[in-house]
């Protein structure tokens, strides 16, 4: 991941940005939205349940979530993180 500055990551692209600062996610749960503006990148490498066990979300939360957020599937939400990172 690329950094602005030594030693801190640089911030998530539009996409993730977007959902990170979301108010239907940040009500829900705001550690998802932590994660999202932190951890971003590595969602595009994690299974649900390895990103709901990061979160401390069940996973079953996690995927609604997400399907709020307009993601008919984890898959197409880790795509989604793919294809960002593949664009920087």
């Amino acid at each position: 991941m690329r950094a602005d500055r030594p030693g801190r990551p640089a911030p998530p692209p539009g996409l993730v940005a977007a959902l990170a600062c979301e108010p239907k996610l940040v009500a829900k749960h705001p550690p998802l939205g932590d994660f999202l503006r932190s951890r971003w990148a590595d969602a595009a490498f994690m299974t649900a349940a390895g990103m709901a066990e990061a979160t401390g979300l069940p996973t079953t939360t996690l995927i609604r979530l997400l399907a709020l957020l307009g993601f008919p599937s984890f898959r197409s939400f880790r795509d989604a993180v793919r294809a960002q990172l593949r664009s920087r």
